[in-house]
C-alpha cells in the first residue's frame, strides 16, 4: 500500500515545489487604488463588486468605448439602440428603457453624467475605470439601482510629457489620439489637453441604395487645468468637447424566422438616416484639507445638441421621414465633507443638486419621393422635459474589531418633473418622485488577504413620461423603479499576490422594472412598467500571473432575471424578463516574448461569450448565445509601440436592440451589430 501511494505524494510534494518556486519567480500584481467610496482605498479592501480598468490595461486591451470595458466586466451589457447617441445598459439583470434613465450612475472626474445620451464617447486619454455592480444609491444617488461607473482621467503632470497615437482599419477608419501635459508653474499649476478624431466609412450596406449605411466622423478635445497653490488647497477645471456626425444605426424590419440572419442584412431604406451630435462638458472641483476633514465642492454645466434626419418606415418606398432633435441641459453641485485619517471611523456626508431640461422635438413628415419633407407632418411632438432634484446624504465605516467594519450608508433624494407638448394643449404632465436609499453592510477580514461581506442596500431610478402623442391623455406617466439587494461576497489575494479571486451571489427584488417598446397601431416608443420580478445571480473573477510575462483575466457572471406579475393580473409569471442576457462570460490572456533587452512582443485574446436573450415578456423572441473572440499582437518597447488587431475575428453577428412586433404580429424592428474589424496601429510616448 506504500509503494502505491509514494507516487501520488512525490507528485503531490513536487507541486508544491513547483508552486513555491513559480511565486519566487513572479511578481505580485500591484495595489490598485480606487476612489469607489469617495475615498481613495485599496481595491481588495472594498467589500463590493468591483472591477478596474487601470490605464495599462485600457492600452493592452484596446479599449476604446464603454462597450469595450463591459465586454470584460461579469453582469454588465452595453448595446447600441435605435438612437446612435445612445446606448441600453444591462446590469445584473437590471436593464434600461429607451427614454428612461440608465440603471447605473455614470461619473466622469466626479461629475454624475446627467443624461444617457452623454454616456456613448470614446474613451480617450482614461487614468482608471471602476465598475461597481450592486446598488450604490446612498454614495451615488438615483439611476444607481444597479451599480456605478467611476472614469477618472489621467491628471496634469509636472513634468513635460505626451503621446500620438494612430490607426487604420477595416471600412477606412482612420483615428488619431494625442494628449500633452506639463507644469504652467512648476508646483503650482499644472494643463493637460488632448484629442481624437474618427473619420470610418462604415461596414453595413444599405442594400436598396447600395450605400453605406453606418459611417461615422468624430472629434473631441478635452483640456484641464490643476491648481496646488498649497498643501491644502486643489482647484482641478476640466473642459470636454464632443462634435459627431454618423450614419444613424440601422434598423431592419424582421420575421421571428429571420431574427438570426444576416447575410444580406435586411437594411433597405429609400433614405439613409443622418445624426448630428455636440456635447459641451465642464466642470471644476475643489478639495480644501482642514486636516481633520476635507471639504469637496464639484460643479459641473453640459449639453447637448443633437439631430437625426432621414427614413422612419425603413422600407424602400418613399413614405414616411424622421426629424428629431434632441437637446439637453443640466446643472449639477454637489458638496461633500469627508473625515481624513486612519481612525476606527470613517465618515462622509454631502449634499447634491441637478437642474436639468430635456427637449424632445419629434416630427415625423411624408417623403416628397426624393427624401425630403413634403412640409406635412404624420406626427407632431414638441415634448419639453424639466428635471428637478435634490439629495442629502451620508456613510459611515467603523471598525468594531480589528477585523470587523460596520458601513451604514443613507441618502435621502426627490426629483421633480414635469413634461409639456408645445404642440398641444392640456399636455402638462408632472410628479415628484422621493426615495430613501439605505445601505448597510458587515465586513469580516480572515486574514490579511481573505475578506467576507454581507449588503443589503436599496437603490432607485426614476419614473418620467412618454410624449404626448403616443399616449394622447395626462395619465401617460411610468412610475419610479425601485429594488432591493441582498448580496455576500469574498475577496482573497493569494500566492503572493499573483492570484486574485473575487466572487459574489445576490438576490434582488425589484419593483416597477422599466420596459421600452415601439407600435405603429398607434404609432408611439413607449416605456412601461413590469410590476414585480426578482433576479438571482452571481459572479465571479480570477486574475492570475502565472509567470513575469503571462496575465489571464477570467470572468463569470449570471443573473437569472423572472417575471412575478407583470401588470397585477399575473400576467407572464415565471417569464424571463426582456432584454437580460442569461450569463456572460469572459476570458483573456496575454503574454510577452521578450524579443531584445527593453523590447516584448505582445500577444493579447479574448474570448467572450453572451448568453441568449428574450425580447418580449411573452418569451416568444430570443436571440441565441453568441462568442466573439478579440486579438491584438504588438511590438512594444517603452517609448513606443506597433502592432495589429482583429475585433470579432469570426464575425459573429447578433441583434444590439429588439422591438418585438412594432410593426405589427411578427414585424420586429432590429438593430444589428459591427462587423468583424482590424486594422493597425502605432503609439509614440514622451
Amino acid at each position: 500500500m506504500l509503494k502505491r501511494r509514494l507516487p501520488l505524494a512525490l507528485l503531490f510534494t513536487t507541486s508544491l515545489i513547483a508552486v513555491d518556486a513559480l511565486a519566487a519567480e513572479t511578481t505580485a500584481f500591484e495595489e490598485i487604488l480606487v476612489t469607489s467610496r469617495k475615498r481613495e482605498e485599496s481595491l481588495q479592501d472594498v467589500p463590493d463588486a468591483v472591477t478596474v480598468f487601470t490605464a495599462q490595461k485600457i492600452e493592452d486591451a484596446g479599449i476604446k468605448s464603454v462597450k469595450n470595458f463591459a465586454d470584460l466586466t461579469p453582469n454588465l451589457n452595453f448595446n447600441t439602440t435605435f438612437r446612435p447617441g445612445e446606448v441600453n445598459i444591462t446590469i445584473r439583470g437590471i436593464t434600461q428603457a429607451q427614454g428612461a434613465e440608465a440603471p447605473v450612475a455614470v461619473v466622469i472626474d466626479g461629475v454624475q453624467v446627467s443624461h444617457p445620451t452623454f454616456i456613448n464617447q470614446e474613451l480617450v486619454d482614461v487614468e482608471r475605470i471602476e465598475v461597481l455592480r450592486g446598488p450604490q444609491g446612498s454614495l451615488y444617488g438615483r439611476n444607481a439601482i444597479g451599480g456605478a461607473i467611476n472614469i477618472v482621467t489621467r491628471q496634469p503632470t509636472n513634468e513635460l510629457s505626451g503621446k500620438v497615437q494612430a490607426s487604420y482599419g477595416d471600412g477606412d477608419d482612420i483615428r488619431v489620439l494625442g494628449a500633452l501635459s506639463g507644469p504652467v508653474v512648476e508646483d503650482k499649476a499644472f494643463f493637460r489637453v488632448s484629442g481624437s478624431y474618427r473619420d470610418f466609412d462604415g461596414l453595413l450596406r444599405n442594400e436598396f441604395l447600395g450605400t453605406l449605411a453606418d459611417p461615422y466622423r468624430e472629434y473631441i478635445v478635452n483640456g484641464n487645468l490643476l491648481f496646488t497653490p498649497n498643501d491644502r488647497l486643489k482647484i482641478d477645471v476640466r473642459g470636454h468637447f464632443l462634435d459627431s456626425k454618423s450614419g444613424s444605426l440601422s434598423a431592419e424590419v424582421i420575421t421571428t424566422a429571420q431574427l438570426d440572419e444576416f447575410k444580406p442584412l435586411f437594411l433597405v431604406r429609400n433614405t439613409d438616416l443622418v445624426d448630428n451630435r455636440e456635447i459641451y462638458d465642464f466642470s471644476l472641483k475643489v478639495d480644501y484639507d482642514f486636516d481633520a476633514v476635507t471639504l469637496t465642492s464639484i460643479t459641473g454645466y453640459t449639453k447637448v445638441d443633437q439631430n437625426i434626419f432621414g427614413d422612419a418606415d425603413f422600407f424602400p418606398v418613399p413614405f414616411l421621414l424622421q426629424d428629431l432633435d434632441l437637446n439637453v441641459e443640466a446643472f449639477t453641485q454637489e458638496l461633500r465633507l469627508a473625515s481624513n485619517g486612519e481612525g476606527p471611523l470613517r465618515w462622509l456626508i454631502g449634499a447634491f443638486y441637478q437642474d436639468r431640461s430635456v427637449d424632445n422635438f419629434l416630427r415625423v413628415p411624408f417623403d416628397d419621393g426624393t427624401g425630403q419633407s413634403t412640409g406635412v407632418n404624420f406626427i407632431t411632438s414638441l415634448d419639453e422635459g424639466k428635471s428637478e432634484s435634490w439629495a442629502l446624504f451620508g456613510s459611515a465605516s467603523y471598525d468594531i474589531t480589528a477585523a470587523l467594519e460596520l458601513t451604514l450608508g443613507l441618502r435621502y433624494e426627490e426629483d421633480k418633473r414635469t413634461s409639456v407638448d408645445a404642440a398641444a394643449a392640456g399636455s402638462d404632465a408632472g410628479e415628484t418622485f422621493k426615495q430613501l436609499q439605505p445601505k448597510v453592510q458587515l465586513s469580516y477580514d480572515w486574514t490579511e488577504n481573505l475578506q467576507t461581506y454581507a449588503t443589503y442596500g436599496r437603490g432607485f431610478s426614476s419614473g418620467g413620461f412618454n410624449a404626448f402623442f403616443a399616449v394622447g391623455s395626462p395619465d401617460r406617466g411610468y412610475d419610479k423603479m425601485v429594488s432591493d439587494n441582498f448580496e455576500i461576497g469574498m475577496k482573497g489575494t493569494f500566492l503572493e499576490g499573483q492570484l486574485i479571486v473575487n466572487a459574489a451571489v445576490f438576490h434582488i427584488e425589484l419593483d416597477n422594472q422599466q420596459l421600452f417598446f415601439i407600435s405603429v397601431d398607434p404609432p408611439s416608443q413607449n416605456v412601461t412598467n413590469i410590476e414585480k420580478s426578482h433576479i438571482d445571480g452571481a459572479e465571479l473573477e480570477i486574475v492570475a500571473r502565472p509567470t513575469d510575462r503571462l496575465d489571464i483575466n477570467l470572468g463569470i457572471g449570471i443573473a437569472d432575471a423572472v417575471i412575478d406579475d407583470f401588470d397585477g393580473s399575473g400576467s407572464f409569471k415565471n417569464n424571463k424578463s426582456p432584454q437580460n442576457p442569461e450569463y456572460t462570460f469572459n476570458v483573456s490572456a496575454q503574454y510577452r516574448f521578450p524579443i531584445t533587452d527593453g523590447m516584448d512582443l505582445r500577444a493579447y485574446a479574448s474570448y467572450l461569450r453572451r448568453g441568449g436573450i428574450y425580447w418580449d415578456p411573452e418569451n416568444t423572441l430570443k436571440t441565441p448565445s453568441k462568442n466573439i473572440v478579440n486579438l491584438r499582437l504588438f511590438l512594444e518597447t517603452d517609448q513606443w509601440s506597433i502592432g495589429g488587431y482583429v475585433d470579432n475575428l469570426t464575425d459573429a453577428r447578433y441583434p444590439t436592440q429588439i422591438s418585438a412586433n412594432a410593426y405589427g404580429p411578427d414585424a420586429h424592428v432590429r438593430i444589428s451589430s459591427p462587423k468583424r474589424m482590424y486594422g493597425v496601429q502605432g503609439t509614440f510616448r514622451f
